[in-house]
């Protein structure tokens, strides 16, 4: 990293540092902290066959399996041979050897909803799990559930990964990754888009994932912001260095107000890169635009709450009253 990358990337440490310190973030030692048990759903399927929490079977079989209503003799039967399958047993066995324990996933999570049912008073607190759903959806959430399918974070490297997942795919399945898209998913769940966007343009999804990240930072300060994002440290470098030119860009295109979904899914779906700036910028790298939006707007709205903040739907008026500039970085 080149001396004036050095000192931006210093500087922007400084000013979240700032920011996590600042009063409205500060989380009183009174507040209380939740008891969060994670359920090794995982275990008590692959070892009996079914699992005693009711609602989560449910959703289990008929959602993330989808392998037909719950109690159905064929559902069973299904559900029979996912779990004897030789694979799938030998992924289970390796699931036990990275996930051996959840005391430190515990650990970190209840701090992170503390702080976040101290930001959001009446935010629920979910039962949180762990399963297996053959390399499915990383993370589900439901009325009073949440879990991870931990057979995807066995780590960037698994065998199993390579024939399966992309490289750029492969690079969030890691073992630390787990408590930060936990908290993610559970953080969208109470704040869809569809609840706080008050409309379905670019400018729209960029706020609104400007305002899960900027949430996400005050509830696990600890975590690097690289991971918060779903990047890797020079992933994280390369927005930095380019917020000028991205935000630039979507003006040339004159993209900011653009609906169209195929312009969206570009700037914000996964993918290896992101098509309308460089080969070398990562998937979604739009929404560091987004984010430093919400930085500035909160750095200017002094008396404006987290909760405040997620709830003010129009996009517009938080482009408008952030005053944003972008940072030309170290071009």
């Amino acid at each position: 990293m080149n001396h004036r990358k050095s000192v931006y990337c210093l500087l922007l440490g400084c000013l979240l540092t700032v920011a996590c310190t600042e009063k409205r973030y500060r989380v009183p030692s009174s507040s209380p902290e939740p008891d969060i048990c994670i359920q090794r759903y995982d275990r008590e399927f692959f070892e009996k066959g079914s699992i005693n929490d009711t609602a989560f079977w449910q959703l289990y079989t008929e959602n993330i399996m989808q392998a037909g209503e719950a109690g159905l003799p064929e559902t069973h039967a299904f559900m029979e041979v996912f779990r004897n399958d030789s694979d799938m047993r030998q992924v289970w066995n390796d699931c036990q050897r990275v996930f051996p324990s959840t005391h430190k996933t515990e650990r970190k999570l209840q701090k992170a909803f503390r702080r976040l049912c101290h930001f959001v008073p009446d935010m629920p607190v979910p039962i949180v799990g762990m399963h297996l759903s053959g390399f499915g959806q990383s993370i589900v959430s439901a009325p009073d559930r949440l879990s991870a399918s931990i057979d995807k974070y066995l780590g960037c490297s698994y065998p199993y990964y390579e024939d399966i997942f992309y490289d750029y795919q492969r690079r969030r399945m890691r073992p630390e990754q787990l408590t930060a898209d936990y908290m993610n998913g559970w953080i969208r769940s109470e704040f869809t888009n569809e609840s706080i966007m008050a409309g379905q343009r670019l400018l729209d999804y960029l706020v609104y994932e400007g305002k899960i990240l900027f949430l996400l930072r005050q509830v696990l300060p600890a975590e690097p912001l690289e991971r918060l994002a779903g990047w890797d440290k020079t992933q994280l470098e390369w927005c930095c260095d380019n917020e000028q030119r991205m935000w630039d860009r979507i003006l040339e295109y004159e993209h900011l107000y653009s609906a169209d979904p195929l312009v969206l899914s570009k700037y914000i779906g996964d993918g290896p890169f992101t098509v309308y700036f460089t080969e070398e910028a990562p998937a979604r790298a739009a929404i560091w635009v987004g984010y430093q939006i919400v930085v500035q707007y909160m750095a200017v709205q002094k008396q404006c709450s987290l909760l405040e903040l997620m709830m003010q739907t129009d996009a517009r008026v938080i482009l408008r009253q952030s005053c944003y500039r972008p940072s030309k970085g170290k071009h």
